[in-house]
């Protein structure tokens, strides 16, 4: 069985909830298009990160038919408090997938290929990745082609966009990092999979996925520095 953890937050203690509308959005494009080629049910748990109210989210545990739908929430400490929450209630040996309440999913997207690759990683990223990055071209039959990411030549391998992670990741690296924005958690968390050996892989670079609403991961110049720099330059 697979669990998608997806995260939400609404910033608006009022009767508009524009980031719950892009959860209910891509809540129903997981359903229609992701893993369709498994036989197994895939869960969901809607990650909040103690918004006011979590009502505009109980119509997607009503309409969710794929397996179990639950809200993990909690006091509002950043996406990072928010993973964890989640990532506690999972199973210790099942694979889980990470999306936020703003990736729409446009086309078919299969699980049978990054579940046979993720045997050999600690992370499969399903979408968009960063550029500068360094990897090796894979091949198997039956399988496909993939890129394996090289983490101890820097760069953003490890990412909060979609991805697919093996249990040993968070065994390798440990939790997420609280009290902080997302893109520093994101960094902090890119440094420290690098540090500790995690293996990734990237498949469907080119989608199919969507990104909607505002969005916001920090200073473009201080991305582009961190892009550029090597693991061992944080030592």
């Amino acid at each position: 069985m697979v669990t998608i953890v997806m995260t939400t937050w609404d910033p608006l203690a009022t009767s508009s909830h524009p980031r719950f509308d892009y959860a209910l959005l891509s809540a129903d494009s997981l359903q229609q298009h992701l893993g369709q080629d498994l036989m197994s049910p895939v869960d969901l748990i809607l990650a909040d990160d103690g918004s006011e109210t979590i009502d505009p989210l109980m119509p997607i545990v009503r309409l969710w038919n794929r397996g179990e739908c639950r809200i993990v929430t909690g006091d509002h400490d950043g996406i990072g408090a928010s993973l964890n929450r989640a990532v506690a209630s999972l199973s210790r040996s099942e694979p889980w997938i990470y999306t936020t309440d703003d990736w729409l999913l446009t086309e078919p997207l299969g699980l049978r290929s990054p579940l046979r690759i993720l045997q050999d990683y600690d992370c499969v990223r399903l979408g968009p990745i960063h550029p500068n990055l360094f990897c090796t071209t894979k091949f198997e039959q039956g399988t496909g082609w993939w890129l394996e990411l090289h983490a101890n030549l820097g760069g953003f391998v490890f990412a909060t966009r979609p991805f697919l992670a093996n249990p040993s990741m968070i065994n390798r690296v440990g939790p997420f990092d609280e009290s902080l924005d997302s893109y520093e958690v994101e960094r902090r968390y890119s440094l420290r999979f690098a540090a500790a050996g995690c293996t990734c892989a990237a498949m469907n670079l080119a989608g199919p996925w969507e990104h909607i609403g505002e969005y916001e991961v920090g200073d473009q110049a201080v991305v582009r520095t961190f892009q550029n720099r090597k693991v061992g330059d944080y030592a």
